[in-house]
């Protein structure tokens, strides 16, 4: 049975300001922060997914 993938917490430092106005974004779509945060970093995830598969796949190739 495959096991879920392991997970870290992360934490950041912002303004009380933009933690406000981001609790009241992940409100108004009726979600929590953290999914809020999961959504917006997504993209950004799978840019770096697709370039460390790229560079795998060139330094395997390099290999061959």
């Amino acid at each position: 049975m495959e096991q879920p993938p392991r997970r870290k917490q992360i934490s950041i430092f912002m303004p009380v300001e933009d933690w406000k106005e981001m609790r009241m974004e992940a409100a108004r779509h009726h979600i929590p922060m953290t999914e809020l945060c999961r959504r917006w970093l997504r993209p950004e995830l799978d840019r770096l997914h697709e370039q460390n598969d790229a560079s795998t796949s060139l330094t395997w190739n390099e290999i061959s």
